[in-house]
């Protein structure tokens, strides 16, 4: 082999490492290519199911309500099994329930003479009176004093947020629309201009919907008293309100 041909098979052997090298290379550039290209570019974020809307999530309470069930996973039914025992003495407990009654009936949601039975169960023979404290992952507390004929129901958010009350036995109020609209104040949702009428016929029931703040609150004055807002998809009350229709 004479120099000009060594010549020339050297020049082919690196023009051929030249172009093995340029293809190993492409697949990298052309990767580092791509993803400049998606982070460039401005994606749609998948719509979460039931996500609350934004008026909704500026409400403290609705925004409360929702992120104990979809984020802690707690829901407020009494036999749900996310609640566990409260450590709190018994002292603490009645401190606490009675600063929630005295909230209620400064605000007129209960009258002088059901807040004094409650006071009377509070400070009465300690022995004589069946409690249960719990609480739930989310932060949610949970009381029931009860005794005899009178019972009485608590359950506080992580702030002290009222969102259930209920009281059994003689209540001398007849007026759950006019509780309704009491406590719709006394939680602070009357920005909301979507709610739909759930009351019942008998006008013992008075209960109102919220599609924006998926918030369910209602006011019962049968049997004693009671005061509940509960979080609600739209899809859960469609379903409860077939079901009623279809019982009708």
């Amino acid at each position: 082999m004479n120099k000009k041909q060594r010549i020339r098979m050297a020049f082919s052997c690196a023009a051929a490492l030249l172009l093995g090298l340029a293809c190993m290379a492409l697949p990298s550039a052309f990767c580092t290519l791509q993803q400049a290209r998606l982070l460039q570019t401005t994606h749609a974020r998948p719509a979460e199911e039931n996500a609350l809307s934004s008026q909704g999530r500026e409400n403290g309470l609705a925004r409360l309500l929702y992120d104990r069930q979809f984020l802690a996973g707690s829901t407020p039914e009494w036999d749900s099994t996310g609640w566990q025992p409260l450590e709190q003495t018994e002292e603490k407990q009645a401190q606490t329930i009675r600063a929630a009654v005295e909230q209620l009936q400064s605000e007129g949601l209960m009258s002088d003479t059901l807040a004094a039975t409650a006071y009377a169960l509070l400070e009465g023979e300690k022995a004589d009176i069946r409690k249960t404290a719990l609480q739930d992952t989310a932060g949610f507390m949970r009381y029931e004093w009860s005794k005899e004929a009178d019972s009485l129901l608590l359950e506080l958010g992580p702030g002290g947020e009222v969102v259930r009350f209920q009281w059994s036995g003689a209540s001398g109020q007849a007026r759950a629309a006019e509780l309704l609209e009491g406590y719709k104040r006394f939680l602070q949702v009357t920005e909301f201009s979507d709610w739909q009428d759930l009351s019942g016929e008998d006008g013992h029931l008075a209960a109102a919907y919220s599609p924006a703040a998926q918030l369910y609150v209602y006011a019962l004055d049968r049997g004693g008293v009671a005061l509940g807002a509960e979080h609600k998809t739209t899809e859960q009350v469609a379903t409860a309100t077939n079901e009623k229709e279809g019982a009708e």
